[in-house]
C-alpha cells in the first residue's frame, strides 16, 4: 500500500492513499519515517503480530482476575 504525503503542519502530516478508493488520513508527524517530506511517497503494509496479541491478552486477563478479588 502506497501513501503519498500531501501536506505536513507542526505536529501532523496528511497522507493520502493510492488507488480508486484513496482516502486521507492525518497522523502525528512522529510516525513518519525520519526525512519523509511533501511529495514523498511512503510504502506501507501491516502485519498481525500473535505474540503481542497474547502477551496483552494476558496482562488483560491478569488484571482482570486483580478487580474480580
Amino acid at each position: 500500500m502506497y501513501f503519498f504525503v500531501d501536506r505536513m503542519t507542526e505536529g501532523f502530516a496528511t497522507l493520502i492513499a493510492e488507488g480508486d478508493n484513496a482516502g486521507a488520513i492525518e497522523l502525528p508527524r512522529a510516525f513518519l519515517p525520519k526525512g519523509a517530506r511533501e511529495g514523498d511517497w511512503l510504502k506501507t503494509s501491516f502485519e498481525i503480530d500473535a505474540a503481542k496479541k497474547s502477551s496483552v491478552s494476558r496482562e488483560i486477563d491478569s488484571l482482570m482476575d486483580e478487580l474480580e478479588k
